[in-house]
């Protein structure tokens, strides 16, 4: 069985649908669903997005988990959420089949 993790992989390196997604995190029971409306790539989100070697490297779209039982469609550009500073709060980006830690607006290698 897969975890939360690996399916949000597939999901951001476009293994996944949105729906299969969905079907895989009720499977799992973790209470968490990707909404239509507010998560859904399109093609060419899922084309321009590059996790890169470094965070820096990084742009595209991605995932964000600042658990609070929902996830947001985040994009970044060299490493930085556009719309999105988290302060000083733990939250976690997924794109490109990575999960990298946002600290304010900077992704970042996990601690």
């Amino acid at each position: 069985m897969k975890t939360l993790e690996e399916v949000l992989y597939d999901y951001t390196r476009g293994e996944k649908t949105l729906e299969e997604a969905n079907k895989a995190l009720k499977e799992l029971g973790c209470g968490l669903t990707l909404d239509p409306t507010r998560n859904l790539f399109s093609a060419r989100e899922l084309l321009e997005t590059r996790a890169g070697e470094t965070p820096d490297e990084a742009n595209g779209w991605g995932i964000l988990d600042h658990g609070v039982g929902s996830l947001e469609k985040v994009h970044v550009v060299n490493g930085r959420t556009v719309d999105v500073d988290m302060g000083q709060e733990s939250a976690y980006v997924y794109m490109a089949g990575k999960r990298y830690r946002l600290r304010g607006d900077v992704l970042t290698e996990e601690d």
